[in-house]
């Protein structure tokens, strides 16, 4: 990129970040109790008070929602989907009020940010300034807006994604253990890094995520032999909780033209789809480990049941590893890319229309991957001259 085009880039950066900075920092008091950490913050409460099940019985779960956040607007009706363990940070945070709580988490929420970051910068570095100009990238994009603001568990993804991309090249059991567990929190975006372990062949770690996962995945079992149903019955009605078109996922786009019966079970099966493919990918050994992997990624999030633009934050792991790539040469600068994404979903948080996310994270995949491959190409042709 030419200098005036990179200071260009950079000016817009700062000024998506300052204006993200303002919106979490000036966000109304109405706003926060209605968000989702109501949600969870009345699960911890119940888990705390040693109601295992109630998270997932609406009634209790709703009467415990208005009952902490009276002042609040939000739907006594939206559930708590989650694994069980998924509350247990919030039954230490509800021990403050709400609103002390809220921030708090917040604060944690950046500090798990910075943690991936920094994973990352020592599993595939970059730049020595990488970190803090990936942190000025995260303040600047539309999923850490929508992720601090709704309280989100977001950023637990975020760093399980990170460490289980760290043991690519690490063979720690414990640390695949606990990025598949973090992952299975919101286990959607778990079964692509599973693929990406395929296609390393990196079989303990394989195992290991597994594993982690399994056990918070049977965390409900301390509810009952029925908190995994109840649990399951709340995830598969998530894009009837919310609007579908507020999904910036492929479903997102298709869903609303689709029964609503029918959209999860669509969702479900485009999913299956792409994972499959994706397996098929991976059984063959992709040429390229970090390649596939950004692809992967970036298509597992757009091809998932259910995805709103706060789960759209662990997309900074491929963005990261498309940083690594481009470096290298085997691709182009990211930044445009993840920019045009970024004010897809800006435009998207007017609610107005099909989202425009997907449509053009779907276009910008698939323009990097036409890059890489034709780079590839040229590089392996390069190499078949010089060798002749």
């Amino acid at each position: 990129m030419t200098r005036p085009f990179h200071r260009a880039l950079l000016a817009l950066v700062v000024a998506l970040a300052a204006a993200g900075l303002l919106v979490i920092l000036l966000q109304p008091r109405a706003s926060r109790l209605s968000s989702d950490f109501t949600i969870n913050y009345s699960a911890g409460v119940l888990v705390r008070q040693g109601h295992l099940a109630a998270p997932y019985q609406q009634a209790a779960l709703g009467e415990t929602m208005h009952r902490v956040a009276p002042d609040g607007a939000i739907d006594p009706g939206l559930p708590f989907s989650l694994p069980l363990i998924a509350a247990l940070p919030f039954a230490g945070l509800s021990l403050l009020p709400i609103d002390v709580a809220f921030r708090l988490w917040q604060i944690i929420s950046v500090a798990l940010l910075l943690f991936a970051v920094l994973i990352l910068q020592r599993a595939r570095p970059l730049d020595r300034r990488a970190p803090a100009f990936a942190m000025l990238g995260l303040l600047a994009a539309v999923p850490t807006w929508t992720s601090l603001t709704e309280g989100q568990v977001t950023p637990l993804l975020f760093v399980g994604g990170a460490i289980l991309v760290a043991t690519l090249g690490r063979d720690q059991w414990a640390m695949a253990a606990g990025g598949g567990a973090l992952l299975a929190v919101k286990p959607q975006y778990l079964p692509v890094y599973l693929v990406v372990l395929f296609a390393a062949r990196r079989w303990r770690m394989l195992a290991a995520a597994g594993g982690g996962a399994a056990l918070v995945l049977m965390s409900p079992l301390a509810a009952g032999v029925d908190g995994i149903g109840a649990m399951l019955h709340n995830a598969l009605h998530a894009n009837q909780a919310v609007a579908i078109r507020l999904d910036e996922a492929w479903i997102g786009v298709v869903g609303p033209a689709l029964p609503a019966a029918a959209a999860t079970g669509v969702a479900i099966a485009v999913y299956v789809v792409l994972l499959t493919a994706l397996g098929l990918i991976a059984w063959r050994r992709p040429s390229s480990l970090m390649g596939f992997t950004v692809i992967a990624l970036g298509f597992g999030v757009l091809a998932s049941p259910h995805a709103l633009p706060h789960d759209l934050l662990i997309l900074a792991v491929p963005a990261w590893l498309a940083a690594v790539l481009s470096r290298e040469g085997s691709l182009p600068n990211p930044i445009p890319g993840l920019l045009l994404t970024d004010l897809a979903l800006l435009m998207d948080l007017h609610g107005v229309g099909p989202p425009l996310g997907p449509i053009v994270m779907t276009a910008v995949i698939g323009w990097y991957w036409w890059q890489f491959r034709q780079r590839a190409k040229a590089r392996l042709q390069l190499a078949v001259s010089r060798a002749a």
